[in-house]
């Protein structure tokens, strides 16, 4: 198991496995997650545990994930509909909680909430994006399990799970009841089929990124 040595602020030396959800106070989540060392680590904390990740460097988790947010930058821009995006972003509410999807996305009337200059969102001052999308090539267990719990709880609108290994998106949507359900069309981006999605990122196995965009501009006009 891989592990991750850092000096926190107090330089003590801590080792701490990657991959693997360890409880923990929030106090030593913090001091780690904000440590120089974890800066190429993706931090979550949820339900009085940790979790840190290596962001990935790999080619294919790379180009879906350079796929899905060309997807829906062009989706959006074609549709008129605001949004701005952020890439692999640190949310945190204090004593509670942290993540740091691959993709996630203000949309509507919260586009522009974020001002310039923040580095961490504090979702005791901000509000929570409405879309949060992870690429997933070897951690689609977590993903479809605690991280989706925790997106669930927290209340986020719609949450995207995107299988390298298979192309599928699983989606699931939060209602203002608190039900949860599976869908196929996405509801915060109107009208926006997700089996689109999943024939793009099938046709980028054997076309470059300029011929996909081309086919998905016809698809969505």
């Amino acid at each position: 198991m891989p592990l991750l040595e850092i000096k926190t602020q107090a330089k003590a030396q801590i080792l701490t496995p990657l991959d693997t959800w360890l409880t923990a106070p929030w106090q030593e989540f913090v001091n780690i997650a904000d440590a120089p060392d974890s800066a190429k680590l993706k931090s979550y904390y949820y339900n009085g545990k940790m979790r840190f990740e290596p962001m990935s460097t790999g080619s294919d988790h790379s180009k879906d994930h350079m796929t899905i947010i060309m997807s829906v930058g062009l989706f959006a821009s074609l549709q008129n509909i605001p949004i701005n995006g952020h890439d692999c972003c640190s949310y945190r509410k204090k004593g509670y909680t942290e993540f740091q999807p691959d993709a996630s996305y203000y949309i509507g009337e919260k586009a522009d909430v974020i001002p310039w200059g923040t580095r961490i969102i504090d979702l005791d001052q901000y509000p929570l994006p409405d879309l949060v999308i992870e690429i997933s090539d070897t951690s689609i267990a977590d993903d479809l399990g605690a991280k989706r719990l925790q997106y669930e709880d927290m209340g986020i609108a719609e949450y995207w799970i995107v299988n390298v290994q298979t192309m599928q998106i699983f989606a699931f949507a939060n209602g203002s009841d608190g039900s949860i359900r599976r869908i196929k069309e996405s509801l915060v981006l109107a009208r926006l089929k997700l089996e689109i999605l999943e024939q793009a990122l099938q046709r980028s196995r054997q076309e470059n990124q300029s011929a996909t965009t081309g086919w998905l501009m016809e698809q969505f006009k």
